[in-house]
């Protein structure tokens, strides 16, 4: 009995092995290829920052953010971007939002404005209905530039949020 179960067990071994194949299936990176060196195409660079983001976030809810979004909702003059990337909650299971918006130019400081906006207008909507220290990270919440970008965090773990949007989106 124990006989046949060694012999049972090294076939499936053996046919593991073979259907997996010995060689891996991607290419580990190299010394020579440095974060500073990788170089993408444009717009995709926020938005592999987003996916990264957001692979983690636990909150229901979340919705993409177009220019639609910030004109209908926010009331917002498309007029001052070029384009628009991010990932917004609808707040009833908490916050986590990333907005990275790409100014045409001489409309820098618009479009910090509308950041400005924007973050307001999620502080109004959590004054009264504070789920999960929501009115507090969008208070807190922080706007900034980096490369052609100026970006919103409003989000928990806004460290590791900066440093996934350093590796994408290059000064």
């Amino acid at each position: 009995m124990q006989r046949l179960l060694f012999i049972f067990s090294c076939i499936i071994l053996v046919i593991l092995f073979a259907l997996q194949g010995f060689q891996p299936q991607y290419q580990l990176p190299t010394l020579e290829q440095g974060e500073e060196e990788v170089q993408f195409p444009e717009g995709s660079g926020p938005e592999e920052a987003l996916n990264e983001i957001y692979f983690n976030v636990d909150i229901l809810g979340v919705q993409e953010v177009t220019t639609k979004v910030l004109v209908d909702e926010f009331g917002l003059s498309s007029s001052h971007w070029v384009s628009v990337h991010g990932q917004y909650t609808n707040g009833r299971f908490g916050i986590a939002d990333v907005f990275i918006i790409r100014p045409r130019p001489g409309h820098e400081d618009d479009v910090r404005e509308c950041l400005e906006t924007i973050k307001l207008a999620r502080m109004n909507l959590f004054r009264n209905f504070d789920i999960y220290d929501s009115y507090s990270l969008a208070e807190n919440g922080s706007i900034y530039q980096r490369g052609d970008y100026y970006i919103l965090l409003m989000i928990d773990n806004e460290d590791e949020v900066r440093s996934i949007l350093r590796t994408y989106i290059p000064r």
